[in-house]
């Protein structure tokens, strides 16, 4: 993707936090939340179609960061935290998401290049959803 190599997940603002109880936890708070304009992306994303390894970390772009934290009731950490929050730059972020089990998760074509230019694991785990894109292309393109 030419693309990704002009662009990347910390090419936005991204900020850590942390919700004690786990991603299971979190994901139960993005179901109770409405009225948030936010998509997940990376591990997390792509664990519904193409799963790696249980995902660490949740990272979401959120529209209003302060709110969204607010919302889920993250707190904020330096280090380790277990989700990070990224400030789009551009709203193409949340093109062709879908509500999946209750949860907005970004397009297919945007994860792959958040997990591209990530670390650790993420370039293998976009390898990974890959894979399952070119076996599964009407699935994803529809």
């Amino acid at each position: 993707m030419r693309w990704s190599e002009d662009y990347g997940l910390t090419s936005n603002p991204v900020s850590l936090f942390t919700e004690p109880r786990g991603l299971g936890t979190f994901l139960d708070r993005l179901r109770a939340a409405e009225d948030l304009k936010y998509v997940v992306t990376g591990s997390l994303a792509a664990e519904r179609v193409a799963p790696f390894a249980p995902p660490r970390q949740a990272i979401v772009y959120a529209d209003n960061p302060e709110g969204f934290v607010a919302a889920t009731g993250l707190r904020g950490t330096r280090v380790g935290g277990n989700v990070a929050v990224a400030t789009p730059l551009y709203d193409v972020v949340f093109d062709r998401s879908e509500i999946v089990s209750g949860v907005s998760m970004a397009a297919p074509s945007q994860v792959v290049v958040d997990l591209l230019t990530g670390s650790g694991r993420n370039p293998s785990e976009a390898v990974a959803l890959l894979d399952w894109m070119e076996a599964n292309e009407r699935a994803w393109r529809s």
